[in-house]
């Protein structure tokens, strides 16, 4: 079984990518962090959920810097949870080192950097057989997948002619997100509307089978504590030639979660709740379905990386191009529309 590495020890490495790892009883040989201090509360949960024998790497640890590690032929992978603008270096030092590489989305602070690390990928490792995923867990969800089912392979409602998503969201100037130095004084376009949007434009995406080609809108910070960027209101225009909006804030006083796509022979929803993600369809012909379904997308995510780097090939839906085109919408939306940058 292939020698994982996590590089980062933040809160999503340590609340879901460890134990997503454990569960798939994936062979994790090592932890990396800027800092020893950092690295070892990792290295402490891994020990808590029956990891033994980890070795923990960081800059201020001689001999056990992130070079050290990236050195070691037992280690034939890594997932790197890092900051978004630290993430796109880090991932061409991994690929150079011939590790297989799955990392956190959203894939770099913009289009442009994201399309030049795709190159890079595409002229210099792809051709020795290296995978590089987005670890993108909205589409690896059952619900999604049962979402997509009825829409694309199905086609239950038909043509689509329009296509709406509501998220909209209350982040307060505290908490476990919000007071992450990087989140809470951004370097990089949107602040959380790029940093959780791109799951949003993501699920819209693969449940509807259709890229967002072009949007018209409106952005605006509401929040003085959310800078540059919390809430937007768009309108899209989809490659199937349907419509739509978009609209998404962090500035909220009202929680909403809602999509819903609208075809010639009827009807798409879906909304969350306490029990996971209720899906329905309302159709032409009178027929209608309901379905509630929560599956754990990181995990889900994670098999299909181990799964990727044991056959020596992943699924398209993991792809850096899908994680661009996530990304592509929000950039469109954040800098006032026009058509959406896309691979």
């Amino acid at each position: 079984m292939a020698g994982i590495a996590i590089l980062g020890a933040g809160i999503f490495a340590t609340e879901e990518h460890l134990p997503a790892l454990v569960r798939n009883k994936a062979n994790v040989k090592a932890v990396y962090s800027r800092s020893k201090a950092t690295a070892s509360t990792l290295v402490a949960e891994a020990t808590k959920l029956g990891v033994v024998d980890i070795d923990l790497y960081s800059e201020d640890t001689p001999g056990h810097t992130l070079d050290d590690l990236l050195k070691r032929n037992d280690i034939e992978a890594v997932v790197v949870v890092l900051p978004i603008l630290v993430q796109p270096s880090i991932v061409r030092r991994c690929l150079a080192a011939g590790k297989h590489v799955l990392c956190e989305k959203p894939i770099a602070k913009d289009v442009a950097t994201a399309r030049e690390l795709i190159e890079d990928y595409k002229k210099s490792y792809a051709s020795k057989g290296l995978i590089f995923s987005i670890a993108e867990q909205f589409r690896f969800m059952h619900e999604f997948e049962r979402g997509r089912k009825w829409v694309v392979d199905e086609k239950a409602i038909g043509e689509i002619t329009q296509a709406h998503l509501r998220i909209w969201r209350h982040q307060p100037p505290e908490g476990k997100w919000y007071e992450t130095p990087w989140r809470k004084v951004p370097e990089y376009q949107g602040g959380f509307l790029l940093d959780g949007g791109v799951h949003q434009t993501a699920m819209l995406r693969f449940i509807s089978g259709q890229e967002v080609v072009e949007t018209a809108g409106f952005a605006r910070q509401v929040l003085p504590h959310l800078p540059p960027l919390d809430t937007l209101n768009a309108g899209i225009l989809l490659s199937g030639e349907g419509t739509g909006t978009i609209s998404m804030s962090f500035a909220s006083s009202r929680r909403a979660t809602e999509l819903t796509i609208i075809g010639s022979k009827g009807s798409f929803n879906l909304t969350d709740g306490p029990d996971g993600f209720t899906l329905s369809l309302e159709l032409a012909t009178g027929e209608s379905r309901s379905e509630t379904i929560k599956s754990k997308g990181v995990e889900l995510e994670i098999q299909a990386f181990l799964e990727a780097v044991k056959a020596g090939k992943s699924e398209k839906r993991a792809g850096p191009e899908e994680a661009l085109n996530d990304l592509a919408i929000i950039e469109s939306m954040c800098s006032g529309g026009g058509k959406v940058q896309l691979y």
